[in-house]
């Protein structure tokens, strides 16, 4: 099942790749700044969601190496930071969208701010659950040698 889990997952991530590429050369051709923008900014989403796709396929068919220590120390500063700076923004882009009158500019803050929430979300999620359960600490490392032994550290002969 796996296996064929992995293999649609990379199916999918190409999809997502050749949609990208076709958003960028839409966007390229463009004059018009906000169209552009936008679909450049879509195929970066697409882009994204093949990485993912990829990275998926990758879980499910391959064992993945723990995260050390200091990785994890690392990401949960990164993302605790980042979260405080879209915290920020979310209050930034809440001010702008109440000042904003042209509908125009009313959608693409409703759009920035969607994308805030979810990323606030995703990456307190990934602090908080994915990163930490992936991370082989010392206690685990012990828990592993000692506590799942059947002779807790007896011979076992």
């Amino acid at each position: 099942m796996s296996q064929e889990l992995a293999t649609r997952l990379l199916a999918y991530s190409k999809i997502e790749e050749e949609y990208a590429r076709k958003l960028v050369e839409l966007g390229e051709s463009l004059n018009h700044p906000v169209l552009r923008t936008i679909f450049l900014s879509i195929a970066r989403d697409s882009e994204k969601h093949g990485m993912i796709y990829k990275a998926l396929s990758e879980l499910v068919s391959n064992p993945q190496p723990f995260i050390t220590e200091k990785e994890f120390e690392n990401i949960r500063k990164v993302i605790s930071n980042h979260i405080e700076t879209e915290a920020k923004m979310l209050k930034v882009v809440d001010e702008l969208l109440h000042e904003a009158e042209d509908p125009r500019v009313k959608l693409l803050l409703a759009a920035i701010r969607d994308d805030e929430v979810k990323h606030h979300a995703l990456l307190a999620s990934i602090r908080d659950k994915l990163a930490s359960l992936e991370t082989l600490t010392e206690q685990k490392l012990w828990d592993m040698v000692w506590k799942e032994s059947p002779w807790h550290g007896t011979p076992g002969g």
